[in-house]
C-alpha cells in the first residue's frame, strides 16, 4: 500500500480536525510573505472562454508548443482554467510535428497561484464543485502523462497547486528571483493535499523531505528548490531562452522511446488516481461543503472584499 494511502477511518479524522481549525480561525495564515488566498479571490469563475486562459502558440518547425497560463490577477485554477489546460495540451499533442511544450506565465510574479478560492464559497453549487475537482484531476493527468516533454518555466510564485503543476511537467526551471517561492503549503491554511499530489512530492524531493515540508507547508526559494530537487535548475538569465534549449534536447530523442521511458516510470501513479478519482473527489467536497469549511471561508471572502473596496 501507498505510504500516502489514508484509512476511511483516518480520513475522515482528518476532515474533521480540519475543520475544527478553520472554526477557531487557524485558516488562511500568511505564509513567506505570499498571502495565497487572498490573491486568488477576485479572479471571477464565470463567463470565460477556455481558450483565453491558456495561449497556445505551436512551432511544427522546431517541434515546440508553448503554453501560456493567461488568467489574471494570479492564474488561480478554476474549473474554466483546469478545463483550459487540458484543452491546450490536447491541442499540442494533436499535431504530430509537435514533440515538447513549455508552459509560462502571462502574470507577473505568479506562475499559478493554486486553487481558486470563488470554486469552494461562499455556498458552492454541489454540481460545479464534483465537475472543478474532476477538472483538475484530469488537467494533472493529461499534464503529467503527456506524450510530450513538458518544461515549466517559473518566473513567479508557484505554491499549493501551482506547485503541483509545476511537478506534473517533465523539466523545472526556475527563476533566480530571491522573492518567488515554490512548495505545497496547503498545511499553512489548514488544508490536507490530496493523495496523489502529496505522493509527486515524495516522487520529486524524496520521503523525508516531503514529509517535513507537508507538514510544516514549507515554500522554498529558488535556491533551496533546486538544492532539494523540486526543480532541476535556477537561471539566472533569460529562464524562456533557457526552457527553449531544454525543450529542443527533449526533441533530439526519439519520441517513442522517449515516451515509453516516461512511462515507466508514472503509469503507475497515473492508474492509481484513475482508480480512486470518485473516492478522491468525495472526500474533497466532503470538506469543502461542510458547515464550518463554509462559515469560514465565506466570512474571510467578506473581510478581503471590504479590504479591497
Amino acid at each position: 500500500m501507498n505510504m500516502f494511502t489514508t484509512s476511511v477511518f483516518a480520513r475522515k479524522k482528518i476532515l474533521i480536525d480540519t475543520a475544527k481549525n478553520i472554526s477557531n480561525g487557524s485558516l488562511f495564515r500568511r505564509s513567506r510573505g505570499f498571502t495565497l488566498a487572498a490573491t486568488q479571490l477576485f479572479s471571477s469563475t464565470t463567463n470565460e472562454k477556455r481558450e483565453s486562459l491558456v495561449q497556445t502558440e505551436l512551432n511544427p518547425e522546431v517541434g515546440v508548443a508553448t503554453m501560456t497560463l493567461a488568467r489574471p490577477p494570479v492564474n488561480a485554477l478554476s474549473l474554466e482554467m483546469c478545463e483550459a489546460i487540458s484543452s491546450s495540451i490536447k491541442e499540442c499533442e494533436a499535431n504530430d510535428k509537435i514533440q515538447a511544450v513549455i508552459l509560462k506565465s502571462a502574470c507577473p510574479m505568479t506562475f499559478c497561484s493554486g486553487l481558486d478560492l470563488l470554486e469552494m464559497a461562499p455556498t458552492p453549487d454541489p454540481d460545479r464543485l464534483d465537475k472543478f475537482w474532476a477538472s483538475l484531476q484530469q488537467g494533472f493527468l493529461d499534464l503529467y502523462g503527456s506524450r510530450l516533454a513538458t518544461i515549466a518555466a517559473i518566473e513567479g510564485h508557484a505554491p499549493a497547486g501551482g506547485c503541483m503543476v509545476a511537478m506534473a511537467c517533465d523539466y523545472r526551471l526556475m527563476g533566480s528571483n530571491p522573492k518567488i517561492s515554490i512548495g505545497l503549503n496547503e498545511a499553512k491554511f489548514g488544508i490536507v493535499a490530496p493523495f496523489w499530489m502529496a505522493d509527486l512530492m515524495v516522487r520529486t524531493v524524496g520521503h523525508r523531505e516531503a514529509e517535513k515540508s507537508l507538514a510544516l507547508g514549507t515554500l522554498y526559494s529558488p535556491e533551496d528548490s533546486a538544492r532539494i530537487g523540486l526543480v532541476d535548475e535556477v537561471v539566472d538569465g533569460d529562464v524562456l531562452a533557457r526552457a527553449h534549449e531544454i525543450a529542443a534536447k527533449y526533441v533530439s530523442v526519439p519520441a517513442a522511446s522517449r515516451f515509453s521511458s516516461k512511462m515507466l516510470v508514472r503509469s503507475k501513479y497515473i492508474k492509481e488516481l484513475e482508480d480512486r478519482r470518485s473516492s478522491d473527489l468525495q472526500t474533497f467536497t466532503r470538506f469543502v461543503l461542510s458547515p464550518p469549511v463554509q462559515q469560514h471561508l465565506s466570512s474571510y471572502l467578506s473581510i478581503l472584499r471590504t479590504k479591497q473596496k
